[in-house]
């Protein structure tokens, strides 16, 4: 009887306890007749935020297409890819730590280990470079869903193709933007800025359109502050930063140095007229949750933000999904990963055969409307020379009471500018 007992007790906690790590690690289960695609990104290290929000974008667009429901987007109303036998879409997963060699490796892998038919990937742009030229050796489709240096279009590769517009795009939205407040808004804009950026491809290829526009437009650079991402001390950059105040400060920054310049700004009393993010770590999500009240203000270029809902109800719909599941709103990034993801499934849909040659076929013929996108842009088109959709435009969000609220265009805000950026003192921040 004991015995008995002993076996039942034990056979009872072995499966709680693997119920309990399916649970929590999420582990890919074997589906027969399922088509596989590989996705890269970091999942660990400086960037480990914003992958893990890339992550839970394309988890909910794989739930949807492998699911059925009555949401008015592509592949929602059946259940997987009904012109290939409703078979699902199974993802693979790889860290790439943000280590561009090791992204690489784990693409070569996925490729002739786990016979994955489409890659995407990778966000930071340095990592997706060397991602996708290995991608482009192995003639494997490469969609690339968050990583906006321009260079990644610019090299006449035949298997890379981008959902999201540029970092050229993004700067020219700046200085629109800029150039937008004294004229509608009557609002005194000083033309002097600070350049402050990450020292790899994606911060140097912002730096460098920035310089360009910042010229072109009457601005006086005061600074130019490039850095290193995994540093942990930043008191130069910062102390270059006071000095030069106050002025507009252009950022780049990934998300664990984003929060450490904030923590900074805060510690040493810097005031710029206005800080005006190009993305990335401003929008992830450890940046509000860690900054609390420290965050508000910031300005920041985006593709995606959930007070777009009130003019598109899809946007509403999805984002309600996103919260149930995850229990949080969408962000740009989990917003460009599913509809990256939303693409690539598309195309595979289309597809003459789920095989590699065919789905590039595939999405160099895509054509999606605006109205199948959460997306604030035209659809989804890509160049046939750049693989580049040409179709993408950005916003400007700020924020406001913990939340990012669009300020700009204009005819898409959902709150009014709040300019200039109020001191430290003026917060009654405490020490």
């Amino acid at each position: 009887m004991l015995k008995c007992f002993i076996c039942i007790s034990l056979s009872l906690l072995i499966s709680i306890t693997f119920l309990g790590c399916e649970e929590k690690h999420d582990l890919p289960r074997e589906q027969e007749n399922a088509v596989k695609i590989g996705v890269i990104y970091p999942f660990t290290g400086p960037s480990g935020s914003s992958g893990n929000d890339l992550k839970a974008g394309t988890d909910l667009a794989a739930e949807i297409v492998n699911q059925s429901s009555d949401l008015p987007i592509p592949l929602a109303r059946t259940k997987g890819l009904s012109l290939h036998g409703n078979s699902e879409i199974q993802i693979i997963y790889r860290d790439s730590q943000g280590d561009p060699s090791l992204a690489a490796e784990l693409l070569e892998e996925l490729v002739k280990t786990e016979g994955v038919v489409a890659i995407m990937g990778c966000y930071n742009s340095t990592v997706t470079a060397a991602a996708s030229e290995r991608a482009e050796m192995m003639g494997i489709p490469f969609l690339n869903a968050a990583s906006t240096s321009p260079t990644l279009v610019q090299r006449g590769f035949k298997w890379f193709f981008r959902t999201t517009p540029d970092d050229e795009i993004f700067t020219r939205n700046f200085f629109t933007f800029l150039d937008d407040l004294p004229g509608q808004l009557k609002l005194e804009v000083p033309k002097q800025v600070i350049l402050v950026y990450e020292n790899q491809l994606w911060g140097t290829n912002v730096a460098r359109t920035e310089r360009k526009l910042s010229v072109k437009s009457g601005y006086q650079i005061l600074e130019d502050i490039p850095y290193d991402a995994r540093s942990i001390d930043l008191s130069e950059e910062l102390r270059r930063v006071k000095m030069a105040s106050p002025a507009i400060i252009l950022q780049a920054s990934y998300a664990d140095d984003a929060i450490l310049f904030m923590q900074g700004y805060k510690g040493l009393r810097i005031n710029p007229t206005a800080i005006l993010a190009m993305n990335s770590g401003f929008i992830a999500p450890s940046f509000l949750e860690r900054l609390g009240p420290d965050a508000e203000y910031v300005l920041s270029r985006e593709v995606w933000a959930s007070d777009l809902g009130t003019r598109k109800p899809l946007v509403r719909k999805i984002n309600d999904l996103f919260v149930k599941r995850f229990g949080r709103n969408m962000s740009g990034n989990s917003a460009r990963a599913f509809t990256c993801f939303m693409t690539l499934a598309d195309a595979i849909h289309r597809a003459i055969s789920p095989d590699a040659e065919n789905i590039r076929a595939a999405l160099l013929a895509t054509d999606i409307s605006e109205d199948a996108l959460i997306m604030p842009w035209n659809g989804v088109r890509f160049d046939p020379d750049t693989g580049q959709n040409i179709l993408g435009s950005g916003i400007i969000v700020q924020v406001q009471g913990g939340e990012y609220k669009t300020v700009w265009p204009r005819n898409l805000s959902s709150a009014p500018l709040i300019w200039p950026m109020p001191s430290w003192s003026e917060r009654k921040v405490q020490k």
